[in-house]
């Protein structure tokens, strides 16, 4: 800021000499401005507030994970924002955005191994946009923003840098499922829509559910629900994949042939086997599913092409 020298001369005459003249004179460094007493009304000395600057510290883009009494570690995707300012007097600054988890500003915030912070949250919330008292804490990486007063206490997670792959693909996939039996039969199909949820370690979950198979080789077939746990991703297929033939699940299968029921019992596969290949798509997910439970004398392929449905959260 320019500091202004100010100097008041005043050169004063005699009282009853009428010819002096009376004068004030600013020196302001680079030039000096005179005026006369006479058309001055009113001399004030306003004391100016120092103006504090702010430069951008660092800038992150990140996901998040949202934690509530109605539901733990949720993906809430990838395109929340988080920045840290510091001003001119040291202090720092801490602003986070995102779509759906409203605006945040961070004062006089502590910076060092762990961030430390109050601060308020703009969203919307009920259908109303309000402001909810937050604070700031965790390291910079992943820094936590606690809301006591959103469902009863919610905590959101912001991690710098993209999410993992399963969090990507997690929620329902709804395609038609195109199975062949004994490799030759077929394809028989069924709508179908998979479940995925995604483990903290980067591996994901599949439910299958249950599904009718008319007119098969071996008659009308009702295959039923299991889940596949634990599915790592595999960076040479590109895809999630896991052989879970000595994983101990049990699915259960009933076939009828002409009126006759010929198959109605949970059925394991550790004698002939079972994997899964889960493909990530633009779209959603590609699924190659090959079991064969029980004796069954014959394999099964089951492939299906799904398509992420929207999130209703």
């Amino acid at each position: 800021m320019k500091k202004i020298l100010l100097s008041l001369i005043v050169t004063m005459g005699a009282l009853n000499a009428a010819a002096q003249t009376e004068v004030l004179k600013i020196d302001l460094g680079d030039t000096v401005v005179t005026y006369k007493l006479a058309d001055i009304k009113e001399i004030s000395f306003d004391t100016e507030e120092e103006k504090v600057d702010t430069t951008l510290f660092h800038s992150f883009d990140g996901y998040l994970t949202v934690s509530s009494q109605y539901f733990q570690d949720q993906y809430y995707g990838n395109q929340a924002k988080l920045a840290v300012y510091k001003t001119s007097k040291g202090e720092y600054i801490v602003t986070f955005s995102d779509p759906q988890w409203g605006d945040a500003v961070f004062g006089n915030v502590s910076v060092g191994r762990e961030l430390a912070g109050e601060g308020i949250n703009t969203m919307a919330y009920r259908g109303n946009v309000s402001t909810y008292s937050a604070t700031l804490s965790g390291p910079m990486t992943t820094p936590v923003i606690t809301m006591p007063n959103v469902m009863s206490g919610t905590v959101i997670t912001f991690h710098v840098g993209q999410p993992p792959v399963a969090y990507l693909i997690e929620g329902n996939h709804k395609g038609t499922n195109n199975v062949v039996v004994g490799g030759q039969f077929g394809p028989y199909t069924a709508e179908i829509t998979y479940k995925i949820t995604a483990n903290k370690d980067g591996s994901i979950n599949i439910v299958l559910p249950e599904y009718p198979l008319t007119g098969t080789v071996m008659g009308d077939l009702t295959l039923g629900s299991y889940t596949i746990s634990n599915i790592a991703y595999d960076a040479e297929r590109g895809a999630f994949f896991r052989d879970y033939t000595n994983d101990g699940l049990a699915m259960h299968l009933t076939a009828v042939n002409n009126g006759q029921t010929t198959m109605n019992s949970d059925y394991t596969f550790e004698r002939y086997g079972g994997s899964i290949t889960i493909t990530p798509t633009e779209t959603g997910i590609n699924v190659s599913h090959t079991f064969q439970p029980g004796a069954m004398p014959f394999g099964i392929t089951a492939i299906m092409e799904g398509v992420k449905q929207a999130n209703l959260r």
